[in-house]
């Protein structure tokens, strides 16, 4: 039976629901919960609130979503980012972000939009000693898998082809349809009509779909959450009231040219 979606392009009307699916999406993520609790405490869907509406007028990115068929709710979606290759072309969208207030913006947290914090002292505070951590290991990976070569003059020369996913999300309410395949498959059908290749960070729970569409984990990041807990998990929800391992995966789909040995 075909499936009762369709992927169409997201657009700038669409950011409020698109970050509340983030949000609800990742409610059950340990790592998103723990730094929930931080000194400046993440909030999901203040981040996609700040950061969607930018990444829909980027150039090089591509936002796509599920919709039903039915119903005409949006199901979830997937960024996809490029580099070194061209996106295809997507239908003119407004240029003006939507408000950054709650008002304006339905979800089941109700959080108002604030700017970006001030970055913390890694030292005294241990969300931002993993923020530091996570991001840092992220630009290894991005520096070693898609480079930007040099030439003999130290100018820029060809660039790395791929892409890559930026984040996805599907709601609870969604899941277990394919929706997540789909929005994934839009993708790796590109990369599979070039000569490209497709990288994705993982969180810890959402490896087993990038598994199932083709990406094979590649690298690892193994990572104590209790070392950088400001406070212990839910006793109710965590054993023992301890956060726990995170695993981060770094998956690839098909095959680098700079990394044949994969």
């Amino acid at each position: 039976m075909a499936a009762a979606f369709n992927i169409i392009p997201a657009r700038q009307e669409d950011v409020p629901l698109l970050a509340a699916i983030s949000a609800e999406a990742f409610e059950s993520d340990s790592q998103t919960e723990m730094k929930s609790h931080g000194k400046v405490p993440f909030n999901m869907r203040e981040h996609a609130l700040r950061s969607l509406p930018k990444e829909l007028q980027n150039p090089v990115i591509r936002i796509i979503k599920a919709v039903d068929d039915e119903s005409g709710a949006i199901m979830g979606y997937c960024t996809w980012g490029f580099r070194g290759i061209q996106p295809p072309a997507f239908p003119a969208d407004k240029v003006t972000p939507p408000p950054d207030s709650a008002d304006t913006a339905d979800g089941p947290r109700g959080a108002r939009v604030n700017p970006p914090p001030a970055p913390l002292d890694a030292e005294s505070d241990g969300v931002a000693r993993l923020e530091k951590l996570t991001g840092d290991d992220l630009q290894n990976w991005m520096d070693l898998v898609m480079p930007s070569p040099k030439d003999d003059a130290g100018n820029s020369s060809s660039e790395t082809k791929c892409m890559f996913v930026i984040g996805l999300s599907v709601s609870p309410a969604f899941q277990r349809r394919g929706v997540g395949a789909a929005l994934l498959k839009w993708g790796t059908d590109l990369v599979d009509a070039s000569d490209a290749f497709a990288w994705v960070h993982s969180s810890a729970g959402a490896w087993p779909a990038y598994e199932r569409a083709g990406f094979k984990t590649v690298r690892t990041l193994d990572v104590d959450l209790d070392e950088y807990a400001p406070v212990p998990a839910p006793a109710d929800r965590f054993e023992g009231g301890k956060w726990g391992r995170y695993v981060f995966r770094y998956m690839i789909y098909g095959t680098p040219p700079e990394m044949a040995y994969l």
